[in-house]
């Protein structure tokens, strides 16, 4: 996150790239090049015309004015004249000129040493301009970057924190905004300023004025969102802040408006949060009263009929009459008890109270188990299971998993016309073991194959079929506290299918005690 320039905040003009220790330097060159160019062209004045001399003196305060600018090049270029003159232009050993071409060729290379001085140094000051606008927009950049990442309030002040001090080397604060918008410290700051730096009454007024003030050390940003005001952010430094040049001014607003935008993203996304949840907490409320209100109201109707029907009809009702009402009764309330414990169920595992008891398992038994309690429910009703002798063994929940069969063969009985089969498969495929169970009846309609695993979901809304919508809500979570998944579809010509897809992990090997003991 460190950048390769930081700006001092001190200093921050740009116009004055050489320091005076550069310029010195320069100043030095300028008076020495010309002095070297006379040492060279001296042995060959026999060979080289004047012209040439100069074109030698003219590249030296080129080379001067492309190293250290104008100033240079120009005390170069003066001090070129009178050598040129003395040593090379007739009459020699005299600053006289009596050459009118010579006296045009030093005029030019003062103009062309000016001129070239000039361009050079708007050159280099536009590049070293280029390049502070370069760092600024990577330290935007960064910036941007990280704050994008930010979940909280806190996270925020901490990337806010370090890029102010990665990019001008100043320590600084960032104050949030309370739900009674007075400001307050965010915690964990990982440069905290000094506890006297920190005027609270002073950057409270500041806040309020909704204007940046800067005095003595410190300088107070108010973050203003597209919406609302997010907070302020205080900056100390030592020595005294100057007075800002505007592109400076500039960095830092656009500094706080990327930190006063993450800030308000962070509230609007907490807001939205806030609205998901209540509209999701109000479906589910209404969903559940109307589960409630039709499939635990009917079973209890029934067993108020039946009940009154024995109380007052009681002599009238034979053997037969009267254990069949009884029986009404003994199912409704069976039909109640196993409405009740879905629900309960489903509010343990939401709680995340469920644990889960595993084992070593075969899959055969525990379809075995299932269909045994349902037995009664099957009413003759043919299954075909068709489970690989070299499934291997399941590291499970017995108990849950065969809660998650029982509730997928108990949809297939609903959904499926009477007598029709249900089909149960395992096979064990890449590192998983899948577990089918399907049935011959009319499917789940197209778009809801994912929904129906949702709480209080009816795939047939309105149907005479009994149930809250929380057995495959409850499938799905067993499953998915195992790490398997559930999916769900239609088979082509047939009916749904859901597929289990369970995890293997390597079974414990056996010791030698074991391995004896079983022989």
């Amino acid at each position: 996150m460190q950048s390769e320039h930081r700006e001092n905040p001190i200093n921050p003009d740009a116009s004055a790239p050489l320091t005076g220790k550069q310029r010195l330097l320069g100043y030095a060159w300028g008076v020495v090049t010309p002095l070297i160019c006379t040492v060279l062209d001296w042995p060959l004045r026999h060979w080289l015309g004047p012209a040439s001399i100069l074109m030698t003196y003219l590249l030296g305060v080129f080379m001067v004015a492309s190293r250290y600018g104008r100033g240079a090049s120009i005390v170069a270029s003066l001090l070129s004249a009178p050598l040129f003159a003395f040593y090379f232009a007739n009459p020699i050993f005299s600053f006289a000129i009596h050459d009118f071409e010579n006296m045009i060729g030093l005029a030019v290379m003062i103009v062309v040493a000016n001129v070239t001085g000039g361009l050079l140094e708007k050159a280099r000051l536009q590049a070293e301009l280029a390049r502070q606008r370069e760092n600024r927009a990577s330290a935007l950049y960064r910036l941007s970057r990280d704050l994008s990442d930010a979940q909280d309030h806190g996270a925020v002040a901490d990337i806010a924190v370090k890029h102010i001090h990665a990019e001008f080397d100043v320590e600084s604060i960032l104050l949030n905004v309370d739900s009674e918008n007075r400001l307050q410290t965010p915690p964990g700051s990982p440069l905290p300023m000094p506890s006297k730096g920190i005027d609270l009454t002073e950057a409270q007024r500041v806040f309020e004025n909704r204007e940046a003030k800067q005095e003595n050390h410190s300088a107070y940003y108010p973050l203003k969102g597209s919406r609302a005001w997010q907070g302020l952010l205080i900056i100390q430094a030592t020595p005294p802040f100057p007075r800002q040049a505007p592109e400076r001014a500039a960095f830092l607003d656009t500094f706080c408006n990327l930190i006063a935008q993450t800030l308000e993203r962070l509230q609007l996304a907490a807001q939205a949060g806030e609205a998901t949840l209540q509209a999701e907490t109000e479906a589910l409320r209404n969903a559940l009263l109307t589960s409630i209100s039709h499939d635990l109201r009917t079973p209890l109707t029934r067993i108020i009929g039946a009940a009154n029907a024995l109380i007052e009809n009681d002599a009238e009702f034979s053997s037969a009459e009267r254990l069949e009402c009884n029986q009404l009764v003994l199912d409704e309330a069976q039909r109640m008890s196993e409405l009740t414990g879905k629900l309960l169920d489903m509010a343990r595992l939401n709680s995340g109270k469920i644990t889960l008891h595993r084992d070593w398992n075969a899959i055969e038994e525990i379809v075995g188990s299932a269909l045994h309690r349902l037995d009664k429910r099957l009413k003759g009703r043919p299954v075909r299971t068709v489970l690989p002798d070299n499934l291997p063994l399941l590291y499970i929940d017995a108990v849950l998993i065969e809660q998650v069969l029982v509730n997928l063969i108990e949809n297939a009985v609903k959904y499926s016309p009477e007598g029709s089969p249900i089909d149960i498969g395992g096979q064990a495929q890449e590192g998983c073991c899948l577990i089918t169970v399907a049935d011959y009846g009319p499917g789940i309609a197209k778009g809801q194959e994912s929904k129906i695993f949702d709480k209080f979901y009816r795939g047939v809304a309105e149907s005479d079929q009994s149930g809250v919508g929380l057995g495959l809500a409850l499938c799905k979570a067993i499953i998915e506290a195992h790490g398997g998944v559930i999916q769900a579809g239609n088979r082509p010509g047939k009916g749904a299918e859901f597929v289990l897809t369970l995890p293997l992990h390597e079974p414990p090997r056996l010791t030698e005690t074991e391995v004896g003991g079983s022989l």
